[in-house]
């Protein structure tokens, strides 16, 4: 049984505009009992959906949108147009996203989610499901796992041995989550994702050849975590990987074994996180940014797409170490300006010493 039905069925539910905002702190100006079904962007949005104005230089689309209600900037002057309600706020986008996940849970909430096994899935006996839990087709679930309330498997998915998955999370089909892993509640879990798996750890013998180094930790995931399609997760050598409450990891990012991410830091795509680096609380890593192991982030830092972190940021602020693209004369000439500016760079000074 896939999982789309559930969902379909849920996009027939409205809500009152009042009964979405509210519970946000916002009032609704205009007609407040205007039934919401949805949310878009202005130019697609419908009478009965509601989308949000992020940025002045948009407001040419106000004309012609046939949004039931919008959210509009504090900080700018508008007339009414043919929207029905508005809410106005410093930070539309955010306001937008709060209400369009409000919008999902209470539509998921109005439909009862019955508990399903799947003829084709493979359960240990001693396996606990709890109430409401979903395991769909070839999904396997091996001896001592725990799967809390609500918890959906997808088609495929692996769940190992001595697994704890916490209430309400959500797994896409094909995930792989190893042995004794624990997730935390309300996690999502993308497809591909692998969660659990050896980390990188040879060592080199005298022959030049690789002697494997047991992986004997695991990974823990706290509350709230969303996990990206195809990203992996390694277990931890000897302790476990950790990745805190809140944490937002793209597609495609590797984390390593004994990596240790703060609580509400946010990773973009093709991340690479070397062993046992730590990372800080409310972290922003843009996309291809690389960072090299047994080094530490302080909280609050942002680092830029394709930078590389080769050593330790004990000082929150932006970093970013990468030329956008350009002619390459022009390149070389900025490189080389860069240079002259720091010329005690590692790379100079080993050169001229040698």
């Amino acid at each position: 049984m896939p999982l789309e039905p559930r969902q379909a069925e849920s996009r027939s539910l409205s809500v009152s505009a009042t009964e979405l905002f509210e519970p946000l702190g916002f009032e609704v100006q205009g007609d407040q009992y205007l039934e919401l079904t949805g949310f878009s962007s202005l130019d697609r949005a419908t009478a009965t959906e509601f989308s949000f104005l992020g940025h002045t230089r948009y407001r040419e689309t106000l004309s012609s949108t046939k949004v039931g209600l919008i959210i509009l900037p504090s900080d700018a002057a508008f007339e009414v147009g043919a929207w029905k309600g508005w809410v106005v706020t410093k930070e539309p986008y955010l306001l937008f996203a709060k209400a369009a996940g409000l919008l999902v849970q209470r539509r998921l909430a109005k439909v009862p989610q019955p508990s399903l096994v799947h003829t084709t899935a493979v359960v240990s006996p001693d396996a606990v499901l709890a109430n409401g839990c979903q395991v769909h087709a070839h999904a396997v679930i091996e001896s001592g796992a725990e799967l809390g309330m609500g918890t959906v498997v997808g088609a495929g998915s692996f769940i190992g041995e001595g697994v704890r998955i916490g209430a309400g999370s959500w797994l896409a089909p094909r995930v792989v989550i190893q042995a004794s892993a624990t997730l935390g509640e309300r996690c999502i879990i993308h497809a591909g994702a692998v969660i659990g798996a050896d980390g990188f750890g040879f060592v080199a013998d005298e022959d030049k050849s690789w002697v494997k180094m047991p992986q004997t930790g695991s990974v823990h995931l706290g509350d709230d975590v969303e996990v990206g399609a195809n990203t992996t997760i390694d277990r931890g050598t000897f302790s476990n990987t950790q990745i805190g409450n809140g944490v937002k990891l793209d597609n495609l990012i590797q984390v390593a074994h004994n990596v240790e991410i703060g609580d509400h830091t946010a990773i973009a795509g093709c991340v690479g996180i070397a062993g046992s680096a730590k990372i800080g609380r409310f972290c922003q890593i843009a996309g291809a940014a690389g960072i090299l192991g047994h080094l530490s982030i302080a909280d609050f830092t942002v680092v830029g797409p394709m930078t590389l972190i080769q050593s330790s940021i004990t000082k929150a602020g932006t970093y970013v170490g990468v030329f956008p693209a350009m002619e390459h004369r022009r390149w070389a000439k900025a490189a080389a300006s860069l240079r002259r500016e720091f010329p005690a760079a590692k790379g100079d000074t080993a050169r001229k010493g040698s």
